[in-house]
């Protein structure tokens, strides 16, 4: 398995960012249940912030993650024929 390139660390880092935000507004999201319920406009808001951390976080997860095998250019000769 090859090693993550910086741009792929980076990437790796943003990630748990958006999975450490994630999870605060989460918990921001189930104290506004319990207070102001489901129909209040700011829980409606902090239930869309908290599933844009997540879809985030996981493109940026999938984003960071190291190839599974060496991609050849497109013009090498073909050692298969």
């Amino acid at each position: 398995m090859t090693p993550r390139t910086i741009g792929r660390k980076i990437a790796f880092g943003f990630a748990v960012a958006s999975f450490f935000s994630m999870s605060i507004s989460l918990v921001i999201l189930i104290y506004l249940l319990a207070t102001r319920g489901a129909s209040d406009v700011v829980t409606a808001s902090m239930f869309a912030t908290t599933l844009f951390f997540l879809s985030c976080g996981i493109v940026l997860y999938l984003m960071s993650k190291p190839p599974r095998y060496k991609l050849e250019p497109w013009d090498s000769v073909d050692q298969t024929e």
